[in-house]
């Protein structure tokens, strides 16, 4: 009896044991299904609902992130809600009571997931009503970024009543929603009336468009709602409507700076000649003092414009310290840059600071050892900032089949900046470029509109290469690469493209882009001796 009792002890114990060292399975396919609600209170489309919390619940296990800021409740809630999570339930109790007789709709997006895989929850929105029916319209469109014309992603769209005195500068929307990865949006479950649609990329977070730092825009008409309305279709842009105005004048080492509070289009000096300044990035111009004497204050009357197309005139007192900083370096670049000449590029020569003189001598353009290249000063163009000097001269007129090569050389002391700076030698070979070694982009741009700017685009840096004002455009001797062909619809015809101005309800111009249909892109791929047909109609 003893051994058997001792029997059933060892059998007792192996059998504890085993049940101690339950392990999970390994392997196995990872879960890849998304929660699914399986009923809320209200139900969706439920009317006359009394309450102040809401209660969804899920087939599994549930988490909330960021729920509180990231879901979309349209018309905005007065004050703000909480959120609890008890299993498969998440409830949602507003601090304030809702409004009567209203329509709700409530996207949480991303916001609800498992606590295994952070799947997203398929659909969980919701809408009711608190009175005893639901609106039923809807307004829907695509937003697009102007310069790309691609779908803006993730965008917040605001929908104001045209009884509201705020717009997206300066006041929150009643009804908000946000762009799907295609630019689409949609209001659903709206109440008849007047609308206004604007759209922004809120990066901070405040429902408004930021003008000094978000892109925005608008549509310029006043929806009437009386039925469903779709393509409410518009472009976001960056558009700073601030007011320009000058936000410091001093002097920084030897310079003096003024410095604007926005990028401005334009600047003129309206009293004074024979003063040396250039842009210091995109809202600053550099004043250099060359033979003013330090200390001196000189009285100076200057314009400048936004992208507003308005004007600010002031006046300031220019002056220069002595300092210790040490001065920018006198640099120069030509164009073209690169060493193969193509018809129509002109000898250029760009300076990092402004040019007082320049010695013609000292410059030497040969074809070989017996022939030059003439300067001819007649024909020598500076820029408003004396930072570029065009020659005049075409490259390819002197570069032939029998003569493939031009040689630059630039001597020292050639140049003198408003620095004193002295040049530096500077040499460069262009050589011929046979045609059979360049591609062509040519096409057609079929429309009514009288005024067009046809653009070739670098399809890497999206920088414009070249640009031409005819409907039949043919880009040539251009290197092999990636290009891309753009349109704008030139309405004023002053040949740039204007962004519009949301203060006084003007839209931006037209862009359109060349995209092959077979290969779903705009990009223009050629290589040495190709010709490409891009055709555009709009």
């Amino acid at each position: 009896m003893r051994f058997q009792g001792n029997i059933l002890l060892v059998l007792s114990l192996i059998f504890l044991i085993g049940c101690a060292n339950v392990s999970s399975p390994l392997g196995g396919p990872e879960d890849e299904t998304p929660p699914k609600l399986l009923s809320s209170i209200p139900e969706q489309g439920q009317t006359n609902y009394k309450g102040q919390s809401l209660y969804l619940t899920f087939d599994e296990w549930v988490t909330t992130k960021n729920i509180e800021t990231d879901a979309i409740i349209t018309p905005r809630v007065t004050g703000s809600f909480r959120s609890r999570v008890k299993k498969n339930v998440v409830e949602i109790t507003f601090y304030e009571p809702l409004l009567e007789n209203t329509t709700y709709t409530i996207n949480f997006g991303p916001t609800i997931q498992d606590v295994t895989n952070s799947n997203i929850a398929e659909n969980p929105n919701l809408s009711f009503s608190t009175g005893p029916y639901m609106d039923s319209l809807s307004i829907s469109g695509t937003i697009k970024s102007l310069l790309d014309q691609e779908p803006a992603e993730k965008i917040l769209v605001a929908l104001y009543s045209d009884q509201d005195t705020t717009d997206i500068l300066n006041g929150v929307a009643s009804f908000i929603n946000k762009t799907d990865t295609s630019g689409y949006y949609q209001f659903p479950n709206l109440p008849p009336g007047n609308y206004r649609v604007y759209a922004t990329k809120d990066k901070n977070r405040n429902n408004k468009a930021d003008s000094q730092s978000e892109q925005y825009g608008f549509y310029p008409d006043t929806i009437k709602l009386a039925s469903n309305v779709p393509d409410v279709n518009f472009t976001i842009q960056s558009l700073n409507t601030t007011q320009i105005r000058r936000s410091s004048a001093r002097h920084f080492g030897e310079y003096f700076d003024l410095t604007f509070n926005k990028e401005f289009t334009s600047f003129e000096i309206l009293n004074q000649d024979n003063l040396f300044y250039r842009p210091e990035g995109k809202d600053k111009i550099r004043f250099f003092r060359n033979n003013l004497n330090y200390g001196d204050t000189l009285e100076l009357i200057y314009q400048v414009n936004d992208s507003l197309n308005t004007d600010l005139r002031d006046t300031v007192g220019l002056y220069f310290s002595p300092s210790k900083l040490d001065k920018s370096d006198f640099t120069i670049s030509l164009a073209p840059n690169n060493s193969q000449a193509v018809p129509g590029d002109t000898l250029i020569f760009k300076f990092s600071k402004p040019i007082i003189n320049y010695n013609l001598d000292s410059l030497l353009l040969q074809i070989d050892s017996t022939q030059t290249v003439p300067f001819n000063q007649d024909l020598f163009k500076l820029n408003q900032y004396k930072t570029e000097l065009n020659t005049g001269i075409p490259l390819t007129n002197y570069l032939k089949t029998n003569q493939p090569l031009l040689t630059l050389s630039s001597k020292p002391s050639a140049f003198i900046s408003a620095d004193q700076d002295s040049s530096t030698l500077l040499e460069k070979e262009f050589r011929y470029t046979p045609p059979n070694e360049t591609a062509i982009v040519h096409g057609q741009i079929i429309t009514n509109a009288p005024n067009i700017i046809v653009q070739l685009l670098n399809a890497n840096t999206r920088t414009v290469v070249r640009e031409t004002y005819q409907k039949n455009y043919r880009f040539e001797y251009l290197p092999a690469g990636r290009y891309m062909v753009r349109v704008i619809n030139d309405k004023n015809n002053n040949r740039k493209l204007d962004i519009g101005n949301i203060l006084t309800n003007q839209i931006p111009e037209d862009v359109h882009y060349y995209f092959d249909t077979y290969y779903q892109t705009k990009v223009i791929e050629v290589r040495k001796n190709w010709e490409s047909t891009a055709n555009i109609s709009f």
